[in-house]
C-alpha cells in the first residue's frame, strides 16, 4: 500500500529545503510589487524579498495561485500514490484551503483521494501540523488515523504559537488585525504579542522590547503546558529578518526552561511577511500526549 502525502503551503513556514528533505509538497503563493507578480518558489528568493520588505515604497500585495496550478500541485503530489491530504492555511485568513477543498473534489472522478484539512492556523504552526502527519505517514498510518490526529490536535490545541510584531503597520494594510486595531493610535513604541485563536490572528498584550516579549512568550507556554501535561515539547522558530535575535536570546530561554526538541528555524513566507512585516519573532510549539 502507497504512503499518505503530505502537501502544504509555503504560507506554513516550512522552507523548501526542509520540504523537500522529508517528503513534504510545499506549495508557493504569488506576490505583487514593483509593478509584477512574483512566485515564491525558492528560499533564496523569500529572504532577498523579507530584507527588502522595509525600503519597499508600497506594500506589496499577495495573491492566490490559479485553480490550475492547484490541479496541477496535487497531480505532481500523488504521482507515486492515490492518497493525500492537503494542510490548508486558516480558512478566514487565507482562501487557499477553499480551493485546494475544491481540487480535491474534482480530482476523486481520476482517481484520486485527496482529503482537505482547514488547520485553522499559519506559519510554522500549519508547519508543525504537516511535519507530524508526515511523521505518521512515514509509519504507514491510513489517512483516516492521520485525520482523526489532526483533528485532535486542533480540537484539543495541542499545538500553539505566540509571536512578536515589530510593527502593525503591515497586518493594518492587509486587513488581518483583527482585535488588535483597537491598538493603533496607542501602540507608538509598543510591539503586540499576538497568538491564533479560532482560525484568526488575536492580541494578547503589548510589550516595548523583544525581551518583554520573550517574557510574556515563557509565561503562556507555561500555561499551556500546565494545562495538556505533554510528554514532550517540539518546537519551530518563525523568523523574518530577525533570525540572529532568536537564537541569541530566545531559543537559549526557551530551551532551558522547556528542554523541547527543536524542528527547524523557519523563514516566514513572502506572503506572510507581507501581512506581519519582517520585524517578527514566533515560538510554535506542538504538545505531545
Amino acid at each position: 500500500m502507497s504512503k499518505v502525502k503530505i502537501i502544504t503551503e509555503r504560507i506554513s513556514s516550512l522552507s523548501f529545503d526542509f520540504a523537500k528533505n522529508h517528503g513534504i509538497h510545499l506549495i508557493p503563493a504569488n506576490v505583487v510589487y514593483k509593478g509584477k507578480t512574483e512566485k515564491e518558489d525558492t528560499d533564496e528568493k523569500c529572504d532577498e524579498f523579507i530584507h527588502q520588505l522595509a525600503s519597499l515604497d508600497e506594500m506589496p500585495k499577495t495573491a492566490v495561485i490559479s485553480p490550475a496550478e492547484m490541479r496541477q500541485h496535487f497531480l505532481e503530489a500523488t504521482k507515486d500514490t492515490d492518497k493525500a491530504i492537503y494542510i490548508g492555511a486558516s480558512s478566514k485568513l487565507s482562501s487557499f484551503y477553499s480551493l485546494g477543498k475544491q481540487t480535491a473534489e474534482k480530482l476523486k472522478d481520476e482517481g484520486k483521494d485527496i482529503r482537505a484539512f482547514d488547520s485553522q492556523v499559519l506559519v510554522s504552526l500549519e508547519g508543525l501540523l504537516a511535519y507530524e502527519s508526515n511523521q505518521l505517514a512515514q509509519e504507514g498510518k491510513s489517512i483516516d488515523d492521520i485525520l482523526d490526529f489532526l483533528r485532535n490536535v486542533r480540537e484539543n490545541r495541542l499545538v500553539d504559537e505566540y509571536g512578536v510584531i515589530g510593527t502593525l503597520k503591515y497586518l493594518e494594510k492587509g486587513g488581518r488585525i483583527g482585535k488588535a486595531k483597537a491598538w493603533l493610535g496607542s501602540l507608538l513604541s509598543f510591539k503586540p504579542v499576538i497568538t491564533h485563536m479560532g482560525g484568526t490572528l488575536e492580541p494578547i498584550t503589548k510589550v516595548r522590547t523583544y525581551s518583554q516579549g520573550l517574557n510574556v512568550i515563557v509565561r503562556k507556554i507555561s500555561e499551556q503546558i500546565d494545562r495538556v501535561k505533554p510528554s514532550k515539547i517540539k518546537v519551530m522558530y518563525d523568523y523574518g529578518s530577525t533570525r540572529e535575535i532568536i537564537e541569541s536570546e530566545f531559543a537559549p530561554v526557551i530551551e532551558k526552561e522547556f528542554n523541547p526538541e527543536v524542528i527547524s528555524y523557519n523563514q516566514m513566507s513572502m506572503t506572510v511577511a507581507s501581512h506581519f512585516g519582517p520585524e517578527v519573532i514566533g515560538v510554535a510549539f506542538y504538545m505531545e500526549k
